[in-house]
């Protein structure tokens, strides 16, 4: 199964599917799947859009390709990010909000499934720590205060995992005790225990994450973890092959960068 994940977009639907075609001519195979690590940009009205957004040029795509129930070129699964309408996903978890396009809610875990013969297991927490909030209940959580996620959500995903094996997690903040470099400079620290908590205890093959538009390599509790970057810039996109009864997952490189980096 060829998998291809993608860092945060603001919006930009059009020129992540260009370069997820361009991806797949340099590496010459099609993307099964489409694996989103948040900020997607959607924004149904573009008239509610938050000040990041704004920031990222606004709206994007999503109002008009929702507008024309365009259907995504490739499987896509994404979960939030901290710049979202977080009321509009909240009412289609787990939904297809366009035609192979679909939402992962937090806690939630998907199976993507190829011919009906090989299946692999996504787990999600989408959203940023908040360690006022983190300890809230979900349900709690009001207006921009749902761009958090919650101890609740972490549990949850951890109690699937006991009932069968996450391949691979989402999250869009970065998991605790990754260290990486700010795009505006100097050294950070992520602090989102509830992420590498639930890394330890799920003990996913690999997890991808975003928000902080860098490209990171750590291992967090065991678990590689892949930091993405924004669109467009070098680690936006990485692909990897992975087969439903082989633990090991093989890295087939990156976009724009190519890096061929072999098994994992």
């Amino acid at each position: 199964m060829y998998i291809c994940a993608a860092g945060d977009i603001h919006g930009a639907m059009n020129k992540l599917y260009d370069e997820v075609r361009d991806f797949e001519a340099s590496l010459g195979i099609r993307f099964d799947f489409v694996l989103h690590v948040g900020d997607f940009g959607i924004w149904p009205d573009p008239t509610k859009i938050d000040k990041g957004t704004r920031n990222h040029g606004g709206a994007g795509d999503f109002p008009a390709w929702l507008q024309a129930r365009r259907a995504a070129p490739r499987r896509t699964v994404f979960i939030k990010g901290n710049h979202e309408d977080f009321e509009w996903l909240d009412a289609h978890p787990g939904a297809d909000v366009l035609p192979n396009l679909v939402y992962l809610p937090n806690g939630g875990t998907i199976d993507l499934t190829v011919d009906g013969l090989e299946s692999i297991r996504i787990g999600g927490i989408g959203g940023c720590y908040c360690p006022s909030d983190y300890d809230r209940y979900a349900a709690e959580l009001k207006g921009y205060a749902r761009r958090h996620f919650t101890h609740d959500e972490v549990e949850r995903l951890a109690h699937r995992a006991q009932r069968g094996c996450i391949d691979i997690v989402l999250t869009h903040d970065a998991p605790a005790g990754v260290r990486y470099t700010r795009h505006r400079g100097g050294e950070f620290v992520s602090e989102a225990t509830g992420l590498a908590d639930v890394l330890a205890r799920v003990q996913p093959r690999v997890c991808f994450f975003g928000h902080h538009h860098t490209r990171v390599d750590r291992e967090v509790a065991g678990v590689r973890c892949i930091g993405l970057n924004k669109i467009s810039y070098p680690g936006n996109l990485f692909a990897i092959e992975m087969m439903q009864r082989d633990r090991r997952w093989t890295a087939l490189g990156e976009w724009p960068v190519h890096q061929l980096a072999g098994f994992y």
